[in-house]
């Protein structure tokens, strides 16, 4: 059993999975796309990782979640064991398309979707684009993409990218982890934060950033029905929380949160009370 200094408990992560998906119409190199699975019942929950992160970053929330829903923590195309797009800039509505057939592939109709960062603005692009499989939306962190930006912005945070993951994925968490969380986490947490950057492969990452770059979430965010909460670290220094707070006043109804003295990974790093506000706003 995996403890946290918040209380919460996790049994190890569950095993890797795998599905096969139809890499021609999706535009992957081959159809391979990995998830984490663990409860059941009638309801399903779509968990979606940031762009430096994969499924381990659920550690707390996947099991936790798992004892109300089937739970499904997938590693996008690019992450873990997942074929990469063949395409070096997938758009964000790539990304959806494949989650929505990781869905079919698992025989799931319908699913509450909970997205991380960049898993943040697949998941509002998913709910934008395919209404009918997404039932309720949980944004953490939320992303809203780089177009908004000014191109010289855009272009910093490009490169930026390619230069955090050259030296690969050890690199990557070694250099990146302080970002991600509030100044004091305790070490335990900034481990799994390390861990979790570790297995980021450059080539998943870039397509990752390049379609973030193209995105503006706020351009999907008017078409979303889906109940949706915003849930933002108020130390958040990835995406802060004014981003949040448009995102939030961009989707019809939409509820936004802010968790004191949290930053980038409240997954990771206040899951106790990250759960139980997901578990009053999915069930």
């Amino acid at each position: 059993m995996i403890h946290h200094p918040d209380g919460s408990e996790a049994p190890p992560l569950p095993e890797t999975r795998f599905a096969e998906l139809d890499a021609g119409a999706l535009g992957l190199e081959h159809g391979r796309i990995s998830f984490m699975e663990g409860g059941e019942g009638p309801e399903a929950v779509l968990l979606m990782h940031g762009i430096g992160s994969n499924s381990t970053g659920w550690r707390f929330v996947l099991p936790a979640l798992a004892r109300r829903a089937r739970v499904i923590a997938w590693n996008a195309p690019g992450y873990w064991l997942s074929a990469d797009f063949a395409a070096e800039a997938p758009a964000a509505t790539d990304y959806a398309r494949a989650a929505v057939a990781l869905l079919d592939a698992l025989g799931i109709g319908r699913a509450h979707v909970v997205g991380s960062s960049f898993g943040s603005m697949v998941g509002a692009v998913m709910a934008a684009e395919h209404p009918a499989r997404v039932g309720r939306l949980a944004l953490l962190g939320a992303s809203r993409g780089q177009r908004w930006k000014p191109e010289a912005e855009r272009a910093r945070m490009l490169a930026m990218r390619a230069e955090s993951v050259a030296e690969g994925g050890m690199a990557l968490a070694r250099k990146r982890w302080s970002n991600l969380v509030a100044p004091g986490t305790p070490e335990v947490v900034a481990e799994w934060v390390r861990q979790s950057l570790a297995a980021t492969h450059a080539k998943g990452l870039m397509r990752s950033a390049r379609a973030s770059d193209a995105t503006d979430t706020t351009d999907f965010a008017p078409r979303i029905r889906a109940p949706t909460l915003v849930l933002v670290g108020s130390e958040d220094r990835v995406n802060p929380p004014e981003v949040s707070r448009v995102l939030a006043a961009a989707i019809p109804g939409a509820v936004l949160a802010v968790q004191p003295g949290i930053g980038h990974q409240a997954k990771l790093e206040a899951p106790a009370d990250t759960v139980a506000r997901l578990e009053r706003h999915l069930f």
